[in-house]
């Protein structure tokens, strides 16, 4: 095999397993070779002018490397979550956004038109050109509810792939009056500031999706109360005024016995500090929570 179709091979192993004829001849192969390298099986032809390592990798069935090839675009919203690995995204058909013009199509693609994508937005993932994280977020907040983007940028902001001040930076720098998704992820940087400590679990991600839900006040989130500090312990979330302790009580931990004496001793000595405490159980949450809602609402009154 000779050194230009090493070239092209790891030209297209860079790009998504992708690459075009222009790209072959612009490496020195000739197109007698590219045409032997096709006989051979070394390349695949998956449209006019358009080439693929065989078995190049395919994202929802439809090869994202192509339209962006094709259509100059970048993988974005749904699409570039799933590339991110971001929790909670929902099936889609495969996304990449273009530069606007007036028509844009690829099959089995949906495309979406920007005027606002910059060079420094882009990152490769894979091989393929993806939104960088805080603007696929951005992306995300034209395309889902409020709930569903809850929980995928408080799973980001747990697992490091989304940085806070970064988000809040580029939303202040592309959010404008008529641009979809602009007061959703407004909302959502209003309910985090530069203290916000995202939920650990899904439990407790739930259970602040009833505060916010119910419109009750925002807690201290991870919160270390004064009995807690000789051990450098935690709970869930925390209303100071109100000395009361809101914790999420996971099954497959708490129905250890050695957890539940644990538990049992710090509510009591949150007692003898004057303070309460309400725990739920993932039942409470997932099937009753406007009844855990109005429980904490009625403590918060007390």
């Amino acid at each position: 095999m000779g050194d230009q179709t090493r070239q092209v091979i790891e030209f297209a192993q860079a790009n998504g397993g992708v690459f075009a004829a222009a790209d072959a001849l612009a490496l020195g192969m000739a197109r007698s070779t590219l045409t032997r390298r096709l006989d051979s099986g070394v390349f695949t032809r998956i449209g006019r002018g358009l080439f693929a390592l065989p078995g190049a990798g395919l994202v929802n069935g439809i090869d994202l490397a192509l339209a962006c090839r094709r259509l100059n675009g970048v993988v974005s919203h749904q699409s570039a979550g799933r590339l991110y690995g971001f929790d909670g995204i929902p099936w889609a058909a495969p996304s990449v956004t273009v530069p606007h013009r007036l028509t844009n199509f690829y099959p089995g693609v949906f495309v979406h038109q920007s005027t606002d994508m910059s060079d420094d937005h882009v990152v490769l993932v894979d091989g393929l050109p993806a939104t960088r994280p805080e603007r696929t977020i951005i992306d995300l907040a034209a395309v889902l509810s409020d709930g569903r983007l809850d929980w995928v940028l408080d799973r980001a902001l747990s697992s490091g792939t989304v940085d806070l001040p970064t988000l809040a930076d580029l939303s202040a720098e592309l959010g404008r009056r008529g641009k979809p998704g602009t007061t959703r992820m407004r909302r959502m940087l209003e309910k985090r500031d530069a203290t916000y400590v995202p939920p650990d679990t899904v439990l407790e991600q739930r259970l602040l999706g009833i505060i916010w839900d119910e419109g009750l006040p925002e807690p201290e989130l991870q919160f270390q109360p004064p009995w807690l500090v000789p051990t450098n312990g935690r709970v869930d979330f925390g209303y100071v005024e109100q000395r009361l302790v809101v914790e999420g009580d996971s099954r497959k931990w708490h129905l250890l016995m050695k957890s539940f004496q644990i538990d049992r001793h710090r509510d009591n000595q949150a007692q003898l500090a004057g303070w309460r405490i309400l725990r739920f159980t993932w039942s409470d949450i997932v099937d009753r929570p406007q009844e855990v809602g109005a429980m904490i609402r009625a403590a918060l009154r007390l």
